[in-house]
């Protein structure tokens, strides 16, 4: 029998949550999550951080600014709020294109690997307990399909490059961290409040200005799981026992072609624009992506429970809202 996040007893819940990158799209959701489950929850964003995802709160949740990359102010935070638990979902994911000049390569360096390891060591040695930490289906890159944990990632970007470092640096880290840490790899999410920055949004957006959309081929292929689904899988996390330096993968497990789901936002839209075909997939982006989420299923009694047409219905419905 499949669990739900909201079935868990409260005496397998910890109460006291720390989360980085809690402003963001799947940040907001799952701190809104752990506030109305009673928890005391600590958001940690950089001071420069837009937080209207969280206005909604009031106050429920407490803010703390910090940029990762300081040591010594992170380790402030961390002895004043002594979290049972860090939820690690901050990270910059803008790096997946190169440039001409290779900058991309030291940012991701910057941004995603030495802000997640000064959050580790600082943990370490401040003998913090569980951190479960958000990757993603990119770092397995060019292996082969569907995507299991156990093997080997072939990233093709700055930004998944990075991201399988931190993976590895967990894993390697696993036997001398008292803590226990985890890796979630989920498929490509979506929402509503999510950044019109990305594919689904932007197309929605489109279609309630009336404006006509640029796709690649659409031939892409994508495995795509709802906001919430991705949320009660984290949530589940909490009372679930799994080894140091373990990864799991978080999908729907179907491969979407991503022509048809345009094609079914303009019809959900009532949109009258065109999809106008554009260049070629461009460096650093996979035409497919599609995991095995049958570790989820059997170790965290985790499934999806929302299906691709009803939660583009979610997302539409709540476009363009400050809070989903």
């Amino acid at each position: 029998m499949f669990k739900h996040a909201r079935d868990l007893e409260p005496t397998t819940q910890f109460k006291r949550i720390l989360v980085t990158g809690g402003s963001g799209f799947i940040g907001s959701y799952l701190v809104r999550q752990l506030v109305s489950d009673g928890r005391e929850v600590h958001v940690l964003h950089r001071p420069q951080s837009d937080l209207s995802r969280l206005a909604d709160l009031n106050g429920k949740a407490h803010g703390h600014a910090c940029d990762l990359l300081d040591a010594g102010q992170l380790r402030i935070v961390l002895e004043k709020v002594q979290p049972e638990v860090i939820y690690h979902l901050a990270g910059d994911a803008s790096l997946r294109h190169f440039d001409p000049a290779l900058d991309g390569v030291a940012e991701s360096i910057d941004r995603n690997i030495r802000t997640s390891m000064n959050l580790v060591v600082t943990a370490a040695n401040a003998r913090l307990p569980d951190l479960v930490r958000l990757g993603g289906l990119e770092e397995y890159g060019r292996g082969p399909l569907p995507y299991h944990e156990s093997q080997r990632e072939q990233p093709v970007s700055p930004y998944s490059a990075s991201q399988v470092a931190v993976t590895h640096y967990l894993q390697m880290l696993a036997a001398r961290l008292a803590f226990r840490s985890v890796t979630v790899r989920p498929a490509l999410v979506y929402g509503a409040g999510q950044s019109t920055l990305f594919f689904i949004p932007s197309l929605i957006q489109h279609c309630f200005e009336g404006r006509d959309f640029a796709i690649s081929s659409g031939q892409q292929g994508r495995d795509l799981i709802y906001i919430d689904d991705l949320i009660a899988a984290l949530v589940l996390l909490l009372a679930t026992p799994l080894a140091k330096g373990e990864i799991i993968n978080i999908g729907g497990g179907l491969e979407y072609v991503m022509a048809d789901v345009a094609a079914l936002i303009v019809k959900l839209t009532r949109a009258k624009i065109k999809l106008v075909q554009r260049a070629a997939t461009p460096a650093g982006q996979l035409d497919h992506l599609g995991c095995s989420s049958e570790k989820a299923r059997t170790q965290l009694g985790w499934e999806p429970t929302i299906d691709l047409r009803r939660g583009l219905e979610l997302t539409i419905d709540g476009f363009g809202l400050p809070k989903p």
